[in-house]
């Protein structure tokens, strides 16, 4: 009989927690890592991996994703999956598939349509809802448990649809603030969940109109929660002394800044809060200096907060057939939402269009993943259109200034001639190297977003983990592999109460990823992208794979080996541990 299942040969080690690479072998037995270094070369594996010239390192934690509905039919989570994701959080920004009764379950998918760009036929066709019947939190929990997993997951409890829930309906949460009746049945629910293992609760607060509104364009329940009844929340939370919030917040009600509410959250709470987005801007550096230094000042108050950065460079690819970034602009809100035949009758109409002019002028459109300005856009296909062919490649300030005309007229006139399906190109991450070195130099600083699941028609954030190695370590030089590392996996694992996941350590679980880090890239360029027809309903997605990642370990069983997947499916649903 072999000394190990999984024997790890010749391998550079960085553990997660920052302390600086070493040269050890590993031994792998029943889920385990059984041994750093000390291993006697006469010791026998299953199966033994010669990791010379290779980093062996803790599994990334993706905490920042939407596959609420993609677990369901895709046990890897690919994107993440494909990238060294060994576990990901559920449950994100207050978007959820529970507790929702029977009535409400179509209800519960068209939420997700508009505002994370999901298709209501896949997610309706993959769920297989009415089959599984879960209702409740708890319900959840057990269907995650009994589905084939080739990750870990984990899940917040949504406010959306406890909202939903507990006041009858989505509309009714969103007209009225709840009873103090309903606050404590939503606050039982979330205790229920959590002593079910939950790990904390999350919502998004985007204001009026929201960036990323219902399938209507109406704003989410959490878009309006005032700041008391997440204050309230918050001190449910500190009731338990366990789990954590994960927010998406630009619109506080009482409190002057986003910063200044989560002060008086944290101390609610006295649980860690991790706020999205955080972005580091060449142009506006003040912005995420200012924050930085709010995390450094609460972490010497002994207050746990972190921020997401946004770390990753994904170009954002968008059509108006789907592009919903737009919707924090009002009168692009009305233009981008509706059927085909009212949206071209809007377009069309010149005092409509002097306000979308207007709002592009005062750079209030772009959203979360593009550039901001619109006048940054490129046109990148024609879709078969010929009379558009001219326009490949140029940016449209470009064709503006040629043609004598303002960009929002060539966006739109350039749709309209081409049905919605004309290609344009935004820059999601138009920063600096050296201003995002600063950002994640920051040790209360979580790379990623991936927003797995979510926007798969415009973007391919799921790749940051890669990319992060890619760009920042070997490409510029400007952070260390082992504050990657840190970054990608103890500091979220951290964050989320999970244990000893996110660190290779001796009885810790045995999520492990092998790579070489001088081949370790996103496969293919962004330019050379396919759209992958892989989803329920016919349903297609962007897609990047990592190159350079030779192996995936969940649990201590190889997931995938190189880019060919093992079919293995060893994850498990990680359950709240404070």
């Amino acid at each position: 009989m072999a000394d190990y299942d999984i024997l790890i040969r010749n391998g550079t080690v960085i553990d997660g927690t920052t302390i600086p690479r070493f040269k050890a072998d590993i031994g792998i037995k029943d889920g385990k890592v059984a041994k750093i270094g000390g291993i006697a070369r006469s010791a026998t594996g299953d199966r033994e991996i010669n990791a010379e010239g290779n980093i062996v390192a803790p599994g990334y934690i993706d905490i920042h994703t939407h596959y609420d509905a993609q677990i369901t039919w895709d046990p890897y989570c690919t994107i993440s999956g494909w990238h060294g994701v060994t576990s990901v959080l559920l449950g994100n920004c207050g978007f959820g598939f529970a507790p929702i009764p029977p009535h409400l379950r179509e209800r519960a998918q068209l939420m997700m349509t508009r505002n994370e760009a999901i298709s209501f036929e896949t997610m309706k066709e993959g769920m297989q809802w009415d089959k599984y019947g879960w209702e409740t939190l708890p319900d959840w929990i057990d269907h995650l448990k009994r589905i084939p997993k080739g990750v870990n997951c984990q899940t917040l409890v949504p406010l959306n649809p406890v909202y939903a829930y507990v006041m009858g309906s989505v509309e009714e949460a969103k007209s009225r603030r709840p009873t103090q009746d309903e606050k404590e049945q939503m606050f039982k629910i979330m205790h229920e969940a959590m002593d079910y293992g939950a790990c904390g609760f999350s919502y998004q607060r985007c204001g009026v109109p929201s960036v990323q509104p219902d399938w209507d364009g109406t704003p989410m329940p959490t878009d309006v929660i005032p700041d008391y009844e997440l204050i309230e929340f918050g001190q449910e939370l500190a009731k338990r002394g366990e789990g954590f919030i994960e927010m998406f917040d630009s619109s506080p009600s009482d409190h002057d800044t986003v910063e200044d509410f989560m002060t008086s959250l944290a101390e609610a709470s006295g649980r860690p809060i991790v706020r999205n987005i955080l972005l580091a801007n060449d142009d506006r550096p003040e912005d995420h200096e200012r924050f930085l230094d709010w995390l450094d000042e609460s972490h010497d108050k002994g207050l746990q907060v972190f921020g997401m950065g946004f770390t990753v460079r994904s170009p954002t690819l968008l059509t108006f057939e789907d592009w919903s970034l737009w919707d924090n602009a009002p009168t692009w809100h009305t233009v981008m939402n509706g059927d085909y035949e009212s949206r071209v009758e809007k377009m069309k109409d010149e005092s409509v269009r002097a306000s979308l002019r207007d709002e592009i002028d005062r750079r209030i459109v772009g959203g979360l993943g593009t550039s901001g300005p619109a006048q940054e856009l490129t046109m990148h296909g024609a879709a078969g259109y010929e009379q558009l062919e001219k326009y490949e490649g140029r940016p449209v300030a470009e064709i503006a200034e040629t043609e004598g005309k303002h960009v929002a007229d060539v966006i739109l006139d350039i749709s309209l001639e081409s049905e919605f399906k004309a290609e344009f190109v935004g820059n999601a991450y138009p920063t600096s190297a050296e201003t995002t070195a600063k950002v994640l130099s920051n040790p209360y600083v979580v790379p990623g977003i991936s927003d797995g699941g979510a926007h798969c028609h415009f973007v391919v954030q799921g790749a940051y983990p890669t990319d992060l190695l890619e760009w920042m370590v070997r490409e510029e030089g400007l952070i260390s592999a082992e504050q990657a590392h840190y970054g990608l996996s103890r500091l979220p694992a951290h964050m989320c109460g999970l244990g000893d996941r996110g660190i290779l350590r001796e009885n810790a679980p045995a999520d492990v990823v092998i790579y070489d880090p001088e081949t370790i890239r996103r496969t293919p360029s962004w330019d050379k992208m396919e759209k992958l027809y892989d989803q329920p309903a016919g349903g297609w997605r962007r897609s990047q794979k990592a190159e350079g990642l030779h192996y995936t370990m969940v649990n201590g069983q190889i997931t995938f080996e190189g880019l060919d997947c093992t079919g293995a499916t060893p994850g498990e649903v990680l359950l709240n541990r404070g």
